[in-house]
């Protein structure tokens, strides 16, 4: 009693101390505190700056020492230093497409690269999207691998009790050892195989004991296997035997993703290739509108000089000179916006169409600049580029049935938007699984063994050591049963189905309209080809009559037969239907590039290929092995010629092939009309109208069926020697097999 009281003493002078601290304090009032001690302004002053300066992050790896190398300066290379010999470089359209490829390892989009590169795709996003340590292919096989555990605990118990039964006399003392090693694995039909191996060692102050210290020592196999939810190989490959209502990560589900992350990667290829040739194109319209505004400027220059020497001579009134002096001003300023351009808007993907549409950028070196950043080279090196292919002005006609058949079947978009509808579709099927109950079965058999000792020698006469026991299989034990668990209603599994439904409607109804879409679009491009090449002849035939009309009016006029600001009226017609012309030559060849990007067949026409890299040599050498094991079991009924290794040709692969029937191009030849070939009536329709001789089409050749511009001399691309092909009847089950090593990123496929 008198601890009791003691005790509660104890706890009310500790309180009673605590709380009377405070009012001892001299400082328990502010006003009674004195004032803070000094300090150093110039310190805290430091200290504040370096808190809320905004740093730079230290790198924890050392970074690449290939700084970017400062390019010249914009106004290194100007008329009046540039070497005509050595400070072009004429450079083809395949060339600037194989430099592009070369060096982009991220798919470039001009100003998206700092304004939102997370969006940006690059090379290494697939093997991102394979190798994801959460959702990636090995990360869902990783499921099915073995575990091995161990683990070593020792004690030291001491201890009372409240009876006699235990320890001595209530007083317990114990040293207890256990150690355990167990493997696990998962099948492939969802089961769960263990085994364990246990050895425990006791040793306390027991008096009732066989033994003063006692080994006991087990082997546990233990089998379990669900026969309703999670149970079957492919719910497993689907959802993962860790799947849940709601998220699957099997592994095929995973190689959906990856699938999914290839087309992104091809759509960001095909839209690399196709702003190249934007960007090729716009710097071809820059150098042609270039020439015709130095054209012009040079000619009304002439008239310049003579109207200022007629003034001169008091000929001809002063307006007639102010008139060409004012028209020379003009053009200077068009030749000046020419050769170095405005930062307006480019010619790119989705400005009007899928594959862009023209949109004059003006100015040869922003153009050039423009185009030197889509090929991956620095903005100067002393050299300007010039443009080597020549546009396109041969027709072409394109049969729509087979256009239309081929987008549908080659689109990346559609076949990307497969890949989602798969994934969907596997995941509804996952989730219906878990609409049943679980119900597992459970398989368990258990080895034991006793003994004074851990090993066979034992110092007590007929006693043998734990492992002995053990082995001699004296003490068995079995349990088989089954476990059933289900929640009432399936309120999750119910919710997780209908969510995956909707789904999958969603990605089917995508998939419509995206079909949709890109017969609108193909629809569109079809008809652009013609109105671009209908307008060009039209134009042609324009600046050739501007051209005869600017001739025979300056001859009047140096006969003295016609008024200045007629000539100078056919000077601006000229320049105006030549810019026009050069124009519409561009747009007829960005329409046969767009038909290409809407029928999906743009990267084969630049001959590129896109492929996996190879598997490990022992994938190959196990699928040989379980080939010839199926080829055994049906040798006498099936003959099977299966190939492993790559094949000359695969045609999942994007090879250019030539395209017979009627999508092959034809030329028509244009004769030159003459005033009497012309129908007045103006029911006549434009198409009918004669056009003049274009000495640009002799340039352009059509071969093989592929709609090519001229120039196209593009090489195949180099591809890596292939893997030899080994046929199945060729080899036995016990050889190993060379596909030509690992070391070379050869694609290599199986069949």
């Amino acid at each position: 009693m008198l601890r009791r009281y003691t005790h509660w003493f104890v706890v009310l002078g500790t309180c009673m101390s605590t709380g009377l601290s405070g009012c001892l304090h001299p400082c328990w009032n502010n006003y009674d505190c004195p004032d803070p001690p000094a300090y150093d302004e110039c310190l805290i002053s430091e200290y504040a700056d370096r808190g809320l300066k905004i740093e730079d992050p230290v790198p924890s790896i050392c970074e690449d020492e290939d700084w970017l190398e400062i390019p010249d300066s914009p106004d290194a290379i100007n008329p009046d230093n540039i070497d005509l010999e050595a400070g072009y470089w004429d450079l083809s359209l395949e060339e600037a497409v194989r430099l592009a490829l070369q060096n982009s390892q991220v798919m470039k989009d001009l100003g998206g690269v700092l304004r939102s590169p997370e969006a940006l795709v690059s090379m290494y996003d697939p093997a991102i999207v394979y190798t994801d340590g959460r959702f990636g292919e090995e990360a869902a096989l990783s499921a099915f691998d073995a575990t091995f555990g161990a683990s070593t605990y020792f004690e030291a118990n001491d201890r009372r009790v409240n009876n006699f039964t235990v320890g001595n006399n209530g007083f317990f003392q114990q040293d207890l050892h256990n150690y355990e090693v167990n493997l696990s694995k998962r099948n492939a039909t969802g089961g769960l195989v263990t085994l364990r191996g246990i050895t425990q060692y006791d040793y306390n102050n027991n008096p009732q004991k066989v033994f003063s210290a006692g080994w006991d020592s087990y082997v546990d196999a233990e089998m379990r296997q669900p026969l309703l939810q999670g149970a079957g190989v492919m719910f497993n490959r689907i959802a993962g035997p860790n799947g849940e209502p709601g998220f699957a990560n099997g592994v095929l589900i995973a190689r959906t993703r990856t699938d999914i992350s290839l087309a992104d990667f091809e759509i960001a290829v095909r839209n690399l290739v196709s702003d190249v040739e934007n960007a090729y194109w716009d710097l071809f319209f820059a150098y042609r509108d270039l020439d015709v505004k130095i054209n012009a400027r040079n000619n009304v220059l002439e008239v310049w000089k003579k109207a200022y020497a007629n003034v001169e001579a008091d000929k001809k009134s002063a307006d007639t000179e102010a008139q060409a002096r004012e028209q020379y001003f003009r053009f200077e300023v068009e030749v000046v916006n020419a050769l170095n351009g405005r930062l307006v808007e480019r010619t790119r993907d989705n400005n009007g169409s899928l594959g862009g549409t023209f949109n004059n950028p003006g100015g040869v070196r922003v153009c050039e600049r423009r185009l030197r950043f889509m090929m991956g080279l620095t903005q100067t090196n002393g050299r300007l580029i010039r443009p080597a292919t020549e546009a396109p002005v041969a027709k072409v006609n394109f049969d729509w049935n087979a256009v239309a058949t081929e987008a549908l079947a080659r689109r990346p978009e559609l076949r990307r938007q497969k890949w989602v509808i798969k994934q969907r579709e596997l995941e509804l099927l996952a989730n219906r699984n878990f609409l049943m109950p679980n119900l597992d079965l459970i398989a368990r058999y258990r080895q034991r063994g006793f003994g004074p000792t851990l090993s066979d020698e034992s110092s007590i006469p007929g006693e043998a050591g734990a492992l002995q026991s053990l082995t001699d299989g004296d003490f068995a034990e079995y349990q088989l049963g089954v476990e059933f668990e289900m929640p009432i209603g399936f309120r999750r599994a119910h919710s997780a189905v209908r969510s995956s439904e909707l789904a999958l409607a969603r990605a089917r109804a995508i998939r419509e309209e995206q079909e949709k879409q890109i017969m609108y679009g193909l629809s569109n491009t079809y008809a652009e080809i013609q109105r671009a090449y209908e307008i060009m002849e039209l134009l042609f035939n324009r600046r050739e009559a501007a051209n005869a009309q600017e001739a025979t009016v300056r001859a009047s006029y140096e006969a003295g037969k016609a008024p200045i600001d007629l000539l100078l009226e056919a000077q601006r017609r000229v320049i105006d239907s030549s810019a026009l012309f050069n124009q519409a030559r561009i747009d007829y060849a960005l329409a046969v590039k767009n038909m290409h990007f809407e029928k999906g067949s743009l990267l084969e026409f630049y001959q590129i290929s896109l492929a996996e890299g190879p598997w490990p040599q022992k994938a190959y050498n196990d699928a040989l092995r379980r080939d010839l094991h199926k080829r055994a079991a049906h040798s006498n009924y099936v003959i099977n010629e299966a190939v492993i290794g790559q094949p000359q040709q695969a045609d999942n692969t994007l090879v250019a092939k030539p395209i017979d029937g009627e999508m092959s191009p034809k030329i028509e030849k244009i004769s030159v009309p003459t005033p009497a070939d012309i129908d007045p009536a103006p029911a006549a329709r434009t198409s009918a109208l004669p056009v003049l001789n274009n000495p640009l089409r002799s340039a352009s050749t059509i071969t093989g069926g592929i709609v090519k511009p001229a120039g196209h001399t593009l090489a195949p691309v180099e591809r890596v020697t292939p893997a030899p092909i080994i046929r199945a009847e060729e080899a036995t089950s016990s050889e190993n097999f060379s596909f030509g090593g690992e070391a070379p990123r050869e694609a290599v496929w199986l069949h």
